[in-house]
């Protein structure tokens, strides 16, 4: 059921005495479950929440977007290699038996047990899964941010203007306290590919990042292999390094040196939101416990890019949205014991000829177990591995071979 809020901003004069005297706001059919959140991490909740505990309980699903967009390709569309998908948010919602509100979270009260949403409207919760996700910032001024489907344009117009030899010199920035740097390495290499399949020839494509080795959040065995991609292609690397500012035409470096610039693409920093009535670190993000409870809170969990989990990735949220939902079925009685996330990174790094498939547990720090393929190391081989996401994705026809961005054979 799709449940439009009150858009007035403020709270029924009953919701209101509800709150005071302590009583449970909203109507109350069954034991209720509320989802915040309209992204990988909540969809996967309430697909793993049903999958658990059917139809027995109620669940709320609060989204302030009416659509779910599949982000994992935008990187491939300025090349035509991809686009990103999107699914009606009360499609999913009604499939799931799960009651939608087009709204957003405004904040928790965790003593009442009630969240209140921005259009006014209050609802009670038995369980709590908060997957908010976190705020993009652009960070370095006179760059092109790239933080998915809605920069597609601008990255396609920036691709002509070095095909046509307008500007030659480009250069990729890693920023400083994004781990998942995957999708900035996807750009570079697939913009190497683009322009030496037109024939562009002078082009000066750099890739500079803090990492001490190339997505390093795989383990020291993953570097030696990214450097290998980057020099075929012909692209420079500066491991080690940050970038300052951009100034007439120059990159400034901490190291002291400077680029000659025509054109900067970089990825977007991440902050939390830091909601009222949840706990925050200094950077707004929620603390999370291996279950993805909530620290100091009862019956509230969190997971996917608004927790202090350090990797912000598709594949890492779904992951935690499973271990919420699992924690959460427990508490309502179904049979199903809780495991706790042990993270494991998933990334297919689109290369412009084939994909490759990376897989390493993020607890091995020595690299050992991480794994490279041309072969889908997991099935369906989508960009983003989700348990019950995934295969829901690749079932729908509008999704179907189109998840990965390669084709293939459908889902075993």
């Amino acid at each position: 059921m799709l449940v439009e809020p009150n858009r007035t901003g403020e709270m029924s004069a009953t919701t209101t005495s509800k709150l005071r005297t302590g009583q449970r706001c909203g109507p109350r059919l069954a034991t209720r479950v509320v989802i915040c959140g309209g992204g990988v991490a909540g969809v996967e909740a309430l697909l793993a929440l049903r999958a658990h505990l059917k139809f027995a309980t109620e669940v709320c699903l609060i989204a302030p977007n009416r659509q779910f967009v599949y982000h994992p390709l935008a990187v491939a569309a300025p090349f035509d290699l991809g686009e990103t998908h999107l699914l009606d948010i009360a499609e999913i919602a009604a499939e799931q038996g799960a009651d939608l509100y087009v709204d957003s979270l405004e904040c928790v009260d965790a003593e009442e047990r009630c969240v209140r949403l921005a259009g006014g409207t209050a609802l009670s919760y038995d369980a709590l899964l908060v997957a908010v996700g976190a705020r993009r910032c652009d960070w370095l001024e006179g760059a092109l941010h790239f933080a998915g489907a809605a920069d597609v344009a601008a990255f396609r117009a920036l691709l002509e203007r070095f095909a046509s030899g307008c500007e030659q010199r480009l250069t990729f920035v890693n920023p400083e306290r994004v781990s998942w740097t995957l999708p900035l390495y996807e750009l570079a290499l697939l913009t190497a590919a683009h322009l030496a399949d037109r024939g562009v020839i002078g082009a000066e494509l750099t890739v500079v990042t803090p990492e001490a080795q190339p997505l390093e959040v795989f383990g020291p065995a993953a570097g030696p292999m990214l450097r290998g991609l980057l020099a075929d292609r012909g692209i420079a690397l500066r491991a080690n390094t940050r970038a300052e500012k951009i100034q007439r035409g120059r990159l400034h470096l901490d190291t002291g040196s400077v680029l000659e610039v025509d054109q900067v693409v970089t990825l977007a920093q991440v902050a939390g939101l830091a909601l009222p009535g949840l706990p925050s670190d200094a950077l707004g993000f929620i603390p999370v416990d291996d279950h993805c409870r909530v620290a100091g809170l009862q019956d509230v969990y969190a997971a996917g890019d608004g927790t202090n989990f350090l990797v912000k990735q598709g594949g890492i949220a779904t992951q935690q949205a499973d271990a919420a939902a699992e924690a959460i079925a427990a508490r309502m009685g179904a049979g199903v014991v809780p495991s706790p996330v042990r993270p494991t990174l998933r990334g297919m790094l689109l290369t412009g000829i084939a994909p490759t498939y990376m897989r390493a547990p993020l607890a091995d720090a020595t690299g050992g177990a991480f794994e490279a393929a041309s072969d889908p190391l997991w099935w369906p081989p989508s960009k983003i591995a989700g348990r019950y996401l995934t295969p829901y994705l690749a079932a729908h026809d509008s999704f179907a071979g189109n998840v990965t961005g390669q084709g293939g054979p459908p889902a075993a």
